[in-house]
């Protein structure tokens, strides 16, 4: 799997045959197939173990549900930490999804709306309790922050001068600046698990 996602993010997954995931791993072709049936098998057990890393991963949010912006700063730098750890199966995960099955697509689909109603949840409790800007509404929301998250892949260099942690807290503060309205601004709220400046 490791080396199969390597070569997914390298070349993509339908440019890379099973023969170059063999040779990567030094079997003959016909040995994998004592673990896989198809190449998808090989894609699809990428994106469960991508999702299950970030989903049970990211839990740390429910420690600050008494303070509604706090814990979507946690659950949104949550996200983007552990998709940055693991971000070879997220550029797979984020580039390479369209080529399951209806059926595999399907099954990740589910995973993916119950780690999604969470965030949402958390931003009806704080849109309720009148910490966001007017107008912000759980949906567009999830759809923008997670957009903004996981584009992350598309121009992160891991080996550029920019440390992923200073990635992690820039992109939560523009994430949670989209969301904030002008009295939660102006009250410089902090973060009581990490004592960082939420705005």
């Amino acid at each position: 799997m490791d080396a199969a996602a390597e070569i997914f993010r390298r070349k993509g997954y339908d440019a890379t045959s099973l023969q170059e995931i063999a040779d990567e791993v030094g079997i003959l072709k016909g040995s994998m197939y004592h673990y896989i049936a198809t190449k998808e098998d090989l894609l699809f057990a990428i994106i469960q173990r991508n999702h299950e890393r970030i989903i049970t991963g990211n839990q740390g949010w429910r420690a600050l549900a008494d303070d509604p912006v706090a814990a979507l700063r946690s659950f949104v730098s949550g996200h983007i930490r552990l998709s940055l750890e693991n971000r070879t199966d997220s550029v797979v995960f984020v580039r390479d999804f369209r080529a399951l099955s209806p059926d595999r697509a399907a099954a990740i689909v589910q995973r993916q709306h119950d780690y999604d109603h969470d965030f949402r949840a958390l931003v009806s409790v704080a849109v309720a309790a009148g910490l966001l800007r007017p107008g912000v509404t759980p949906a567009f929301a999830a759809r923008a922050v997670f957009g903004m998250a996981n584009w992350i892949h598309h121009w992160f260099d891991p080996a550029g001068s920019l440390p992923a942690e200073d990635v992690v807290r820039e992109l939560s503060d523009y994430a949670l600046a989209s969301l904030l309205g002008p009295a939660v601004t102006n009250k410089r709220l902090v973060d009581k698990r990490t004592g960082a400046v939420v705005q």
